[in-house]
């Protein structure tokens, strides 16, 4: 028989079933036995019938794809982390799809269901509903109901009341970090800007901030700790705020590596120097952190051994192993030329 020419009933022929059964085998709609279902499954790899992986998946429940959900592929920390995940996938014999909600909840439903549907063997959830501080219980409900079906792990976020596997960051170390950072520099009125309340990520590095700052008995000035969101865009408003202040801190920790190059860009077009006059740390360790000028000292998220262990305690849940409830990833400070010695 030719390849191409291959047919359900040349199948059932050659594996001396039925085409019913050769179809029920090929759906995974009725119980098939054992030595049938290999028989069959044999004469499918043979001729190519359908994808090597599928005839596989049909004997081992597994379809050896992944599914993964985030708010928004421009964003460089998730298109980054992303392909740090896909990588360690592939290397274990997984492929994936790829679900960009574009910041709206209605899209990820949509997308949760879609992946369910088609079988994906787990998913990876990074940003979305997951980093509400708040969670919607309706949210919750619907988590609550994919968990039943297929593994989920979280990454750098949770839902209150959902009892899923989650790898995170050590953020709060990070901020600790540059705290300590901006301090060793003799700075003492520092500030933190960008971020959004009600964003977990936001609330845990500004909650950290101030709690760094008094365990070193240093005050914070209200008016230099305030946000908009996590874009450059953000950055330059939050900048343009703190030019009309009476009073400006020496240094500022921006919630992201985008916020931190926003105000740069704003400070810079009204004539004050970064690092001379203003010192600026980020988050995250993006691509261009290290290339916008003067290079921007930052936290670096550890993308490689973040996405490697999303991915194994996603694919330990698929084959029924138990990894621990939360991972944590350590940061690491990453040193360049956007902070210096305080004058003042």
């Amino acid at each position: 028989m030719k390849k191409e020419n291959i047919t359900i009933y040349d199948i059932a022929k050659e594996a001396n079933v039925s085409p019913a059964t050769v179809s029920r085998v090929l759906t995974g709609n009725a119980k098939v036995r054992p030595q049938t279902m290999r028989k069959i499954v044999d004469v499918i790899e043979k001729y190519n019938f359908r994808p090597n992986s599928l005839a596989r998946s049909l004997l081992h429940k597994q379809s050896k794809t992944i599914g993964f959900i985030l708010p928004d592929i421009n964003h460089p920390f998730f298109s980054t982390l992303v392909q740090k995940c896909e990588a360690h996938a592939l290397e274990l014999g997984y492929t994936t799809f790829l679900c960009n909600t574009m910041n709206n909840s209605a899209n990820e439903s949509k997308y949760l269901q879609s992946l369910v549907e088609k079988q994906v063997d787990g998913i990876i959830y990074l940003g979305g509903r997951i980093n509400d501080t708040a969670t919607d219980q309706e949210y919750a409900e619907e988590m609550k109901k994919v968990l039943e079906r297929i593994p989920v792990v979280f990454v750098n976020g949770q839902m209150e009341g959902v009892d899923a596997h989650a790898v995170r960051t050590d953020e709060e170390s990070g901020i600790e970090k540059l705290v300590e950072l901006l301090v060793n520099l003799k700075h003492k009125k520092i500030g933190f800007l960008g971020g959004m309340e009600g964003i977990s990520s936001t609330d845990v590095k500004k909650n950290t901030f101030m709690k760094a700052m008094k365990t070193i008995g240093l005050s914070v000035n209200k008016d230099w700790v305030f946000g908009t969101g996590f874009s450059i865009e953000s950055g330059e408003e939050v900048a343009a705020q703190l030019l009309y202040l009476k009073e400006r801190p020496t240094a500022v920790i921006c919630a992201n590596d985008l916020v931190a190059i926003g105000v740069i860009k704003v400070l810079t077009k009204f004539g004050l120097r970064v690092p001379e006059d203003v010192s600026i740390a980020g988050f995250d360790d993006i691509y261009l952190a290290q290339h916008f000028p003067p290079g921007i000292t930052t936290v670096s998220q550890n993308y490689d051994q973040l996405g490697q262990t999303a991915i194994n305690v996603l694919v330990d849940l698929i084959n029924d192993k138990e990894p621990e409830k939360e991972t944590v990833v350590p940061t690491s400070l990453v040193l360049r030329d956007s902070c210096k010695l305080c004058s003042e």
